[in-house]
């Protein structure tokens, strides 16, 4: 047995303390690694999860907001109520016929069905959709073809003195006044206007609210102002349009059936002898749309 070569044990030699510690620390960093993957796959199901039921939070929150408010409500509570009656009488008495119309016939009957009970809603929402500042060069090119028209039609009703009542519906709903009203929903145009507020029409007494650029309803009721006016020649018409603008953040315009004045109703306060170009400058201002200037920039 030699000194230079170590003990010799059963005929073998035993290995270097060196190379196993080495075996050891390869171990324990392959394990950390390991577990270091499977934290991160942890995390990162657990974040999946949370961006998923944030998402779907926001999705239901939004459907409940456009929603809740309104005549088909009801009918969708009804219809989900009745599915989920027949859902759990079918599971607890294993009815798999019942079971097998539900799945193939009834949900996605269901599905048609609130798209037809909720088609005004859906119409509604997605033209706000299309109206959001993310799609803001193609929505401030209408807004601004639109305020070209709108002013046009109460230059023509000033000149025909013809009274009208505007109400530019903004972040405030609107609904409650549209349902004291006639349902339109059309295109704004001069010439819908003047029909309108011609004085032998059956929708010529009430206001007006326009949602973007569509006129949402006509003949509706507006709230009038109980607050003393600093004129008393002002009529009933501006005292709704003052009214209207103080129970909302909406923008009110008034032609005055007996002068023809153009005058503008907002937070309360009414500004009046506005001309159609002033009008129009103030709607810019006060809607957030593009000036004709801009307009040319983003064509």
């Amino acid at each position: 047995m030699s000194s230079n070569s170590g003990t010799e044990i059963n005929g073998k030699f035993p290995e270097p303390a060196g190379n196993a510690r080495g075996s050891v620390l390869h171990s324990a960093g392959l394990l950390c690694s390991l577990l270091g993957m499977w934290d991160w796959i942890v995390i990162k199901d657990a974040l999946r999860a949370v961006v998923e039921i944030f998402i779907l939070w926001v999705f239901l929150y939004q459907i409940y907001r456009a929603f809740h408010a309104t005549r088909g409500a009801r009918i969708m509570v009804g219809l989900f109520a009745c599915f989920l009656a027949l859902v759990v009488l079918a599971f607890f008495f294993q009815l798999n016929v019942i079971s097998w119309i539900l799945t193939r016939i009834f949900a996605p009957g269901l599905a048609l069905a609130l798209v037809v009970i909720f088609q005004p809603e859906l119409r509604v929402g997605l033209a706000k959709l299309g109206s959001h500042p993310f799609f803001s060069s193609f929505a401030k090119l209408q807004r601004v073809d639109f305020l070209d028209n709108f002013r046009k039609a109460v230059s023509k009703l000033s000149n025909q003195r013809f009274g009208a009542l505007f109400a530019f519906e903004r972040s405030i709903s609107m609904k409650p006044i549209e349902d004291s009203g006639v349902k339109l929903d059309a295109i704004f145009s001069p010439e819908l206007a003047l029909t309108i507020f011609h004085t032998k029409t059956a929708l010529h007494d009430g206001g007006v609210v326009i949602s973007g650029d569509r006129i949402s309803a006509a003949a509706c009721v507006f709230p009038v102002s109980q607050k003393e006016m600093s004129d008393r020649t002002l009529g009933l018409r501006h005292r709704a349009g003052v009214g209207m603008s103080e129970e909302s953040d909406c923008v009110v315009v008034v032609v005055s059936e007996e002068t023809g004045a153009i005058a503008l109703a907002v937070g309360g306060k009414l500004e009046r002898n506005l001309t159609p170009e002033q009008l129009k400058g103030r709607l810019e201002e006060l809607l957030n749309i593009s000036s004709s200037n801009e307009k040319t920039a983003i064509a």
